[in-house]
């Protein structure tokens, strides 16, 4: 299976959905499955493209036991290992409790890298997240960031790399691992195309030139220069509000930057939104 640009969510109320290799997995109840004792549940690994790449991954999950034997598991999908496995949750040894996160990569052999989630404690449902994107993955519980990754980053199916599988599973006895829900949203690959203005500023004596991005190949859009741009409205104005326009008698004053063209504020405003919509971020 092929999923790294498709979208997935199951609530296990119609079944296991993608997660189609299982072993003694409870489905009795509605909207839940239980992994008790020696059981697991994932999606076929079968080849790089199995699974799915870059994206969001939220499991909503509860952890019983403090002992060794869950672990929310995202897996090689050419099943191999060691490779670039992925756990999201498991339980630390020393009988606290405490749940952590590993990259996993094969270094000729297995190399890992495990950050403790201080603070998530077992018996309550939880909402892991793993945001997996180009170079970095970021591991997050109820919301809060609890680990990131910026080194030995996989690279997906679609990117040269390959895909992982979702997977759950449970080795003890003494524990077990109820999902209610796994959805996966794949990584924008761009933003939406939203018309900008060409603006030109004069900041001191450096003239400034932005020209918005178009689906007709027109050069990206130079956020430094619309900082420029905002800064110097400020300047001719004395006010951030984004609708004002340069006092002529304000602009001529040697001091202040001169703005040639009233920009469309609201514009600029949609061309960053829909950036960070894209990308899950603000920096420019």
């Amino acid at each position: 299976m092929s999923g790294s640009t498709t979208a997935l969510s199951n609530s296990f109320d119609n079944g296991l959905g993608t997660l189609g290799n299982a072993w003694n997995v409870d489905q009795s109840v509605p909207g839940q499955i239980t992994l008790a004792g020696s059981s697991s549940v994932m999606e076929w690994a079968t080849g790089p493209a199995s699974g799915h790449g870059y994206g969001t991954y939220t499991i909503e999950a509860q952890v019983n036991g403090n002992q060794p034997g869950p672990g929310i598991v995202f897996w090689p999908g050419d099943n191999q290992w060691p490779g670039q496995e992925i756990d999201l949750m498991e339980i630390t040894p020393n009988g606290n409790g405490a749940q952590y996160g590993t990259l996993h990569w094969n270094d000729g052999g297995d190399s890992y890298s495990p950050i403790v989630f201080w603070g998530v404690t077992s018996g309550v449902p939880h909402e892991y997240q793993m945001v997996w994107e180009p170079g970095k993955i970021t591991m997050k519980v109820d919301g809060q960031v609890e680990a990131t990754y910026t080194d030995h980053v996989p690279v997906d199916y679609a990117h040269g790399g390959m895909n992982d599988t979702i997977g759950f599973l449970n080795n003890s006895s003494h524990t077990s691992l109820t999902v209610f829900s796994v959805d996966y949203a794949p990584l924008a690959a761009s933003a939406p195309v939203v018309s900008a203005p060409v603006v030109t500023a004069s900041v001191g004596s450096t003239a400034v030139v932005t020209t918005a991005a178009s689906s007709s190949g027109a050069a990206p859009v130079d956020w430094n220069a619309l900082a420029a741009q905002v800064e110097a409205n400020f300047a001719a104005t004395g006010s951030w509000d984004l609708t004002a326009t340069a006092s002529p008698g304000v602009a001529a004053a040697p001091a202040a930057p001169h703005v040639d063209a009233v920009v469309d504020w609201n514009a600029l405003a949609a061309q960053v939104e829909a950036t960070f919509a894209a990308t899950g971020s603000w920096h420019l």
